[in-house]
């Protein structure tokens, strides 16, 4: 419905009479952006940049080391530069797009070296060297959530492949294990340091954070249907010595500078925690009772959080708290009924209990925005 029609409406329905809308529509013709000259723009610059790229492409192979590695020497040069013009400037498009561009740049930097050098290796040998040379510049001058979201993804995927590249690795190995699974608290802990101007980058941080630690946690729960020996109970304690250690940190920077409501810590952080090591760190066997506890557990921790984010306004966290509960009941079904799932009156009755839970949903989280 475009904005013309929108207003006569309005006018009809008496919400705002004629000079009212005739202020908006100026306002509005006065804060346009032309948006479709914008794309066809882009457009046309991303055609004239991958044509340069088919052209170098082509004759890759005709053109010297030496001015390849120079010209992305340059290139990555010129990125930084304009990244600090853009900071010092406070224009935030420009620090933006200079920050993203220049982590591309040091990426592919290093596939160029190995290219050139013909050298060899698992993935994260060339991702930790990115995160060691383009974290300063992300954390000093980012400042939006799309370079939040672009880091955290690449810190978590650094990480990941570190650990699972050396996975069958004792020793101090288990502390890289620790830290890799320590991430998205690394993440919400960045997020809770005062980053006064910033609060969009800070946001992201924890966004990215909180959607990661949960839902690793939660899948988590699923040890509870297989068996866990002493000897994996005792070294996987090991392994989380460090995010114990982190959480501890984050728990401490949330209460000190009070970035977010201090309700919210201990369910997002401490919670999550606990339910990991009583999954991960108890020695347990397969069978009901610990399929019954873990689903406790997971349970109570997601009513933990929801009861802290209905408390302090979050109501997007609410609503997946509620949402991975239902979830978490439904799958009970399954395993209660499983062969029973299989026939129609076992499906005619997991079909209903999804229904329910659905409109259930819907309907405890209408209720809570209605009192928020």
């Amino acid at each position: 419905m475009s904005l013309d029609s929108k207003l006569e409406a309005w006018v009809a329905a008496g919400f705002i009479d004629a000079d009212a809308a005739a202020r908006i529509r100026a306002h509005e013709a006065a804060n346009d952006r032309p948006y479709v000259l914008w794309a066809i723009v882009g457009l046309g610059l991303f055609a004239l940049a991958l044509g340069l790229a088919l052209v170098v492409a082509a004759n890759w192979d005709l053109i010297a080391d030496w001015l390849k590695l120079g010209v992305h020497l340059a290139l990555t040069a010129a990125a930084a530069a304009a990244a600090w013009v853009g900071a010092q400037r406070g224009n935030r498009w420009l620090t933006e797009g200079a920050l993203f561009l220049l982590a591309a740049l040091v990426l592919a930097g290093i596939a160029l070296h190995s290219q050139v050098y013909q050298l060899t290796g698992p993935m994260w040998q060339a991702l930790v060297p990115w995160l060691v040379l383009t974290t300063p510049a992300m954390l000093i001058a980012g400042g939006t959530r799309l370079v939040a979201y672009g880091w955290s993804g690449m810190l978590l995927w650094t990480l990941a492949s570190l650990a699972l590249e050396n996975e069958h690795a004792g020793g101090l190995w288990y502390a890289v294990h620790g830290l890799a699974i320590a991430g998205p608290l690394i993440l919400i802990g960045l997020s809770l340091l005062p980053w006064r101007d910033r609060i969009s980058f800070a946001d992201g941080l924890r966004e990215v954070g909180i959607l990661v630690w949960l839902g690793g946690v939660s899948l988590s729960h699923f040890v509870w249907a297989g068996t866990v020996t002493s000897t994996e109970a005792r070294d996987m304690a090991v392994r989380l010595i460090v995010p114990v250690l982190v959480a501890a940190a984050a728990v401490w920077a949330g209460r000190r500078w009070r970035m977010i409501p201090e309700a919210m810590l201990l369910p997002v952080i401490a919670a999550p925690m606990a339910a990991l090591l009583l999954a991960t760190v108890v020695p347990h066997a397969d069978g009901w009772p610990a399929r019954l506890v873990g689903a406790l557990i997971y349970m109570a921790m997601w009513g933990v959080v929801a009861r802290a984010a209905v408390a302090s306004g979050w109501r997007a966290l609410f609503g997946v708290a509620i949402a991975a509960v239902g979830i978490r009941i439904f799958i009970i079904y399954f395993e209660l009924f499983g062969s029973l799932a299989t026939t129609g009156a076992g499906l005619i009755a997991g079909g209903v209990l999804l229904i329910a839970l659905a409109l259930g949903w819907r309907r405890v989280f209408a209720l809570v925005g209605r009192r928020a």
